[in-house]
């Protein structure tokens, strides 16, 4: 499952981390993912949901980097996993910035609208024994061209890995991407390239309609709800994949409807959630 879990510090006055969070993790509960890409929270908003969730934990790496932690700001990529189905494997270099300096912390191409990172990891399903290469990161919001270059660190690092792992190791890549399925970066994401991995958009795989139905930014306020209206509803937020596996559902997780209107939307952005099968 994809989810952006809206970082505390923005809508905070009408839709206060407090009670969004027990919102996600009904999700959770309801849902059961095994492996669960998250974006945006910061590090307190991610404690609170493992304590929450004691069946899952959690890896990640803020956007400004490990010495700010603590700080509400740093927006974390993050991986929580469900302990009974999948466990972590060690891979050195799970993290790097999506800037001309992959591997400095809060890094960021010029004139781009804060750092951004892809963090990866490395599991094992409990029950086959299969490993598979998992990774979660939140692209460039206003610079397609930003969007490009970051997209295509990810297909270089994925390329690499493959060539340590082995061309059939299982890889899924999570994350609001901050672009529709047209768009040229995500377009260019499913294209194998010398030294690229190309990567299969699930929705699409599964023929799933680009309609309203299938759009994940769901704004909260009058001013989203505008930004709507005026850009389109869209899908940004993504489960890729590869090789070709069998994938037997992919679904945008409405939450009003699984939640019934109950309280406070958990998010602005809806998850999306993929059901593959790994073993034979």
């Amino acid at each position: 499952m994809t989810f952006n879990l809206l970082s505390a510090s923005k809508h905070s006055r009408n839709f206060p981390w407090e009670e969004r969070c027990e919102g996600i993790v009904e999700v959770f509960r309801a849902l059961q993912p095994d492996v669960v890409g998250t974006q945006e929270a910061n590090l307190e908003q991610l404690n609170d949901l493992r304590d929450r969730l004691p069946d899952y934990e959690f890896t990640g790496e803020g956007n400004l980097g490990p010495l700010q932690s603590h700080n509400a700001d740093n927006w974390y990529n993050a991986i929580f996993y469900r302990r009974e189905t999948v466990q972590r494997r060690p891979m050195p270099g799970a993290s790097f910035w999506l800037s001309p300096q992959p591997e400095k912390p809060a890094s960021r191409f010029a004139l781009a609208s804060r750092p951004r990172v892809a963090v990866w990891s490395l599991f094992e399903h409990r029950a086959s024994g299969k490993p598979f290469l998992f990774g979660t990161t939140h692209l460039e919001a206003f610079m397609p061209g930003h969007r490009r270059r970051g997209a295509r660190l990810i297909q270089e690092f994925v390329s690499a890995k493959l060539e340590e792992l082995g061309q059939e190791m299982p890889v899924f890549l999570t994350g609001d991407f901050n672009a529709g399925s047209g768009a040229r970066e995500i377009r260019d994401l499913g294209q194998e390239t010398v030294g690229r991995a190309g990567l299969i958009d699930a929705w699409q795989h599964a023929g799933r309609d680009e309609d309203r139905d299938g759009a994940t930014f769901r704004g909260l306020d009058l001013r989203d709800r505008i930004g709507n209206w005026l850009l389109g509803h869209r899908r940004i937020d993504y489960v890729f994949f590869r090789p070709q596996l069998e994938v037997r559902e992919v679904e945008r997780v409405d939450f009003d409807d699984l939640l019934s209107g109950a309280g406070l939307p958990p998010s602005d952005h809806y998850p999306v959630i993929a059901e593959f099968k790994l073993a034979g």
